[in-house]
């Protein structure tokens, strides 16, 4: 309030993290759940934010909670704010010398075979001293791991639900294409040939991944091309798993190249012609996080292995 005169508007960083979250999750809940916060302290700050502000930022609408203009103008500034502080932290570890320290990927298990492991193995060698602990995670999770702070960069492929480039909470870092083959048991009717129509497959039985991660959309989009929608009959995270499952006549898939080393002897490849299927690889920091010398050089070495450095 009034100081000689003067408006003071000191707000905690804190409640500002929940404010965004309240706008991002949808419910007080949903929001507390996410920065591990029971509902009832997360009500109070909330109220505490809003004297702060000067102002109500929210109002009741049944049993949840709207942001009020003042409220998605705060949240504007927010993601403003929430990035200048992650560059600081990063122009400050370079001022003090660069020191690297620790950090999280999480990815999904096609990439942290094709991309993760052999950017890592290559850091070890350049900077012994970062650390880069690996997670698997899930499409439905990643950003919001991400935006807590439980890993400090997603190693994806695109897929529903992932980042755009104009999203104000994270910079995204383009890592390339991979093609997606068909992967059929040696055994199959038309095992013989190079190129396959997806279309000669409808009747197939199918191996996926998890429902609904960034691979299944492909597989999803791409028979919904060619005019329709696959049998998934099995489904396993790991690519090994699946080959395994195509090895033994259970079905048929649809398998990023770089994940067919080596390829298991009962198992044939195929392009898929009449739709190409191809993944587009990226990486997604908190925004203003990538001057962070650690996640710099691990940036650096991921666009080197993924040819677009």
């Amino acid at each position: 309030m009034a100081d000689n005169g003067k408006l003071c508007f000191m707000i905690d960083l804190t409640r500002l993290r929940l404010l965004v979250a309240l706008h991002e999750q949808g419910t007080v809940h949903a929001a507390a759940a996410m920065l591990h916060m029971s509902p009832s302290a997360a009500s109070q700050q909330l109220a505490t934010l809003a004297r702060e502000a000067g102002g109500a930022l929210t109002q009741s609408e049944g049993r949840r909670l709207r942001l009020t203009d003042a409220g998605r103008v705060l949240v504007g500034h927010s993601y403003a704010v929430l990035a200048q502080l992650e560059k600081a932290k990063g122009d400050v570890s370079a001022a003090l010398g660069g020191e690297l320290g620790q950090l999280t990927a999480g990815s999904f298990p096609s990439t942290i075979v094709s991309l993760l492991i052999p950017a890592v193995r290559t850091l070890r060698q350049r900077q012994p001293g970062l650390r880069v602990d690996i997670r698997e995670v899930t499409v439905a999770s990643c950003l919001e791991a991400l935006s807590t702070g439980d890993i400090d960069v997603v190693v994806a492929v695109e897929a529903g639900g992932g980042p755009s480039d104009a999203d104000p909470r994270y910079t995204r870092i383009a890592l390339g294409t991979d093609d997606l083959v068909l992967v059929l048991p040696g055994t199959h009717p038309l095992a013989g040939g190079t190129e396959i129509e997806l279309s000669a497959l409808e009747r197939d039985d199918w191996v996926s991944t998890i429902e609904g991660d960034a691979c299944d959309q492909l597989l999803h989009h791409a028979c919904a091309a060619a005019g329709f929608t696959p049998l998934v009959r099995h489904r396993a995270s790991d690519w090994l798993a699946i080959l395994a499952l195509i090895e033994a006549g259970m079905g048929v898939a649809l398998v990023p190249r770089s994940a067919l080393l080596p390829i298991p002897g009962g198992v044939v490849t195929a392009v898929p012609t009449g739709h190409g299927v191809r993944s587009h690889g990226y990486a997604a920091v908190r925004k203003g996080a990538e001057a962070r010398p650690g996640l710099a050089a691990f940036l650096a070495v991921l666009r080197e292995t993924a040819g677009t450095e």
